[in-house]
């Protein structure tokens, strides 16, 4: 039987994770395995407590007008955990626009020898 309210739906992109509580700092790299409108499961290289405050943040595979990257930024409580993957519930979270890569120099049309 399916305890599930709200649907999953895969998305494999990097995750950056870290915990927001003063002490026991935990910080790591892993990837996302579904998310849905509540939550987000995550891999991950520690042993993170139930209970844990976390942010992750993820870059979104889609750009803002087609020219600025997004970073989906999450907060809240890790509510199951395993030694290689946690899912945390929402408390927080927002899009964010990142610093876009440099664009290369223009080429003038009337360069001169």
């Amino acid at each position: 039987m399916e305890r599930r309210v709200k649907a999953r739906y895969p998305i494999r992109l990097q995750a950056r994770y870290r915990s927001l509580n003063s002490q026991d700092r935990i910080s790591g790299v892993g990837l996302t395995v579904n998310m849905s409108s509540c939550g987000l499961l995550v891999t991950c290289q520690h042993n993170i407590p139930v209970g844990a405050q976390m942010e992750v943040l993820m870059d979104w595979p889609s750009l803002l007008n087609a020219t600025v990257p997004l970073q989906l930024v999450t907060s809240g409580r890790v509510v199951r955990s395993d030694s290689s993957s946690f899912v945390i519930e929402f408390a927080t979270y927002q899009f964010r626009t990142m610093r876009s890569r440099p664009l290369s120099r223009p080429v003038s049309l009337f360069q001169t020898a």
